[in-house]
């Protein structure tokens, strides 16, 4: 196997390994607590990493425990499905492209930001709602197994979770006011609409602008809520930094 090949196979177990590290870290220490006085659990800081230990998890899920026969089954069924096809012929690069620059850049950017622009820092949290509903969504539709499905097990059962959490942790501690927290939600959504965008733009515009597109995308959480904070007036930067 060469270096290339080797790496295609690699990428999601790089992430597997990241994301325990920082779980270990959110777990078992204080280094991502901006208020080390108070419960973890209650911290914007710890639940933006926590985003970023959860998303690198579920790509590992998606992509690293789903090979067969030396494909990715997650491609595959999409070829299967026509959407290939459908969208003018997507590269593969574009799935470990768009899944590393967002999990291994875009979201550590935002939870580094969390600290003093809590906002920006639970951007992705919308990301992580529209991801499990579509898991949802396209489980019942597809009528596929709830189990196998490549994402399933933690698009449901860690994100929504982990959505619910994060904003009921926002309201009781009042750690974000609400149109705050509403920024952060819809960001992400935005968001994710940004990355069903891709496609169209693959179609439309091919693949070399679809390459450039990408590292757009990975900060579409952060320039949405900065966008839509702006746009409405909501202060982003916390006040006693």
């Amino acid at each position: 196997m060469n270096t290339i090949n080797l790496l295609w196979f690699a990428w999601p177990w790089i992430g597997l390994g990241g994301s325990i590290v920082i779980f270990l870290l959110l777990i078992f220490s204080d280094t991502f607590q901006a208020d080390k006085t108070k419960s973890r659990f209650y911290d914007v800081c710890w639940l933006s990493w926590m985003i970023v230990a959860s998303y690198l998890l579920h790509v590992f899920e998606e992509y690293g425990m789903h090979v067969v026969n030396g494909q990715y089954l997650l491609i595959a069924s999409f070829a299967e499905m026509g959407v290939d096809a459908m969208f003018g012929g997507i590269p593969l690069i574009f799935f470990p492209y768009v899944n590393i620059m967002l999990t291994w850049i875009g979201l550590p950017a935002a939870a580094k930001l969390s600290k003093k622009y809590p906002v920006l820092g639970l951007s992705g949290i919308g990301f992580v709602l529209f991801n499990g509903l579509t898991h949802i969504a396209g489980t019942l539709r597809m009528n596929t197994d709830l189990f196998t499905t490549p994402g399933n097990v933690t698009g449901i059962f860690l994100f929504l979770p982990l959505f619910i959490w994060t904003v009921y942790a926002c309201r009781k501690k009042s750690l974000l006011p609400k149109r705050s927290l509403l920024i952060a939600v819809a960001s992400g959504i935005l968001a994710h609409i940004g990355l069903f965008g891709t496609y169209i733009l693959n179609k439309f515009a091919g693949h070399t602008l679809t390459y450039a597109y990408i590292p757009i995308l990975a900060f579409m959480p952060i320039i949405f809520a900065w966008i839509l904070s702006k746009a409405l007036h909501v202060e982003i930067k916390k006040q006693n930094i």
